[in-house]
C-alpha cells in the first residue's frame, strides 16, 4: 500500500512539473499559434463532419432510387426471407439494417454507415425502380457510373436495362485473371475484386 502511495504522489509531482513546463510553453508565439490552428483544424473538422452527413442525406433523399438486390438471408427458424437492397445511383445500403439487426454496435459503424443507418431509421426511402438483379452493389454502382459517364442524359428505366446488358455481359464472357483486373481498373475498382456472379 505504502509503495501505491508513493508511485501515486511521485505522479502527481511529476504531472505538476509538465504543466508548469506546459504553461511557459504557451507563452512562446510559435505554440501559441499552434493551439489556435488545433482548435481552428477542430471546429472546420466538425462543421465539415456535419456538412458531409448532410450532403449525404440530401443525396439519399433527392435520388430517385435504382434498386438491386445486395443480401438475401433466410431465416429457416422462421421460415421467413428477407432481402437488402442498395441504390446504384446514391450507394444507400440496406445491408447496414442487417448488420445492425446482428451486431447492434452503432461504435463500431463507419462515419458513411452510421449517416446511412440513421438516415434509413428516420425516413422513407423505399421509392424508385426495384430491379431483380441480385449484384455487388460495388460493381453495381461502377457499372451505373460508366453508364452515365457514355450517356449523362440517360433515364432511369434505359439506364437499368443498359446496367443488366453490362452485368450480364461481365458475367457471362469468361475472361483470365489478367482481363478480370483489367476489368476491374477500367470500373475504378480494386484489382483484388472478385465479386462478378
Amino acid at each position: 500500500m505504502d509503495s501505491i502511495r508513493c508511485e501515486y504522489e511521485e505522479i502527481v509531482e511529476e504531472r505538476k512539473k509538465v504543466l508548469s513546463e506546459i504553461d511557459v510553453l504557451k507563452e512562446n508565439d510559435i505554440v501559441k499559434k499552434y493551439f489556435e490552428l488545433c482548435k481552428r483544424n477542430s471546429n472546420l473538422s466538425r462543421t465539415e463532419n456535419e456538412l458531409y452527413s448532410q450532403i449525404k442525406q440530401d443525396d439519399y433523399t433527392y435520388c430517385n432510387h435504382i434498386w438491386v438486390n445486395v443480401l438475401k438471408d433466410h431465416d429457416e427458424y422462421e421460415g421467413t426471407t428477407e432481402i437488402y437492397c442498395g441504390c446504384i445511383k446514391c450507394g444507400l445500403d440496406e445491408k447496414i439494417l442487417y448488420l445492425m439487426e446482428y451486431n447492434p454496435n452503432y461504435n463500431s459503424l463507419t462515419q458513411d454507415e452510421k449517416i446511412m443507418y440513421d438516415y434509413m431509421q428516420d425516413n422513407y426511402y423505399n421509392r424508385g425502380i426495384h430491379s431483380k438483379v441480385f449484384c455487388n452493389l460495388d460493381l453495381a454502382m461502377s457499372i451505373y457510373k460508366k453508364i452515365k459517364e457514355k450517356h449523362p442524359n440517360i433515364d432511369d428505366k434505359t439506364a437499368l436495362k443498359y446496367f443488366e446488358i453490362a452485368l450480364d455481359n461481365i458475367r457471362n464472357i469468361k475472361v483470365n485473371d489478367e482481363r478480370k483486373e483489367d476489368r476491374a481498373k477500367r470500373l475504378s475498382l480494386s484489382t483484388k475484386f472478385n465479386k462478378w456472379n
